[in-house]
């Protein structure tokens, strides 16, 4: 048993939820997989990989996919520092760190909200797709399993048809709201972003992962 699957293959699971959880809640919505966004200059990694992008009626959906699976998810706070996220194996007692997925989201997400159109609604969560997951103790509403996803679905639905700060989109809008991604993603390509990752750091510098932090709180992502 293992704690997560092979990335490409989580990625294209949760593809296919997503696919089949939105569905039936919208006639028309496209969904990129691996878009890759430039980072601004002040970043050790200058590119970013989005793992889903769903654009439909309502706007624009990112989601970070975890391949973790047949584990407990959980997360220890502190007053003055980020979370820290953990994922223990069911039936052991040890638990390893892994990085947090709502710091990792809320980045990207700062990044393009500053290269889409205000009058777009942009919204991020993290994706666990795999079996054998259970979150412990209380998690950011955005991080949701599969289980969650037709519910989330008829919510940004429901929500987005009822609130009047952002226009409806439809399907001429929901092409050139994707048109503009690719566009934002120019030429850059998954082994430029691979290449830049393997080039880069790591690990943020602590300075700058707190402002990260700091600004997905503001978001309303943790």
């Amino acid at each position: 048993m293992t704690l997560a699957l092979q990335g490409n293959t989580a990625t294209s699971l949760g593809v296919q939820q997503l696919a089949s959880a939105f569905s039936p809640a919208f006639s028309y919505l496209r969904i990129l997989r691996n878009l890759i966004i430039p980072m601004p200059e002040s970043h050790t990694v200058p590119t970013a990989r989005i793992d889903a992008v769903l654009v439909c009626e309502t706007g624009v959906y990112l989601f970070e996919i975890k391949a973790w699976r047949n584990a407990f998810v959980y997360r220890k706070k502190a007053q003055q520092s980020p979370p820290r996220w953990f994922l223990r194996l069911h039936g052991d007692k040890n638990a390893r760190e892994v990085k947090d997925p709502a710091w990792q989201g809320g980045r990207k997400t700062t990044q393009l909200r500053s290269l889409l159109s205000d009058e777009l609604r942009l919204q991020y969560f993290v994706l666990l797709p795999c079996e054998g997951i259970e979150l412990e103790g209380v998690m950011p509403a955005a991080v949701i399993t599969q289980h969650d996803l037709p519910y989330i679905a008829r919510l940004v639905r429901n929500n987005g048809r009822l609130a009047r700060n952002y226009p409806l989109l439809d399907e001429q809008g929901i092409d050139r709201t994707v048109q503009r991604l690719l566009e934002i993603q120019g030429g850059l390509t998954l082994e430029d972003h691979l290449r830049n990752c393997r080039e880069g750091s790591t690990q943020p510098a602590a300075a700058a992962r707190a402002s990260a932090w700091a600004a997905s709180n503001a978001m309303g992502l943790q």
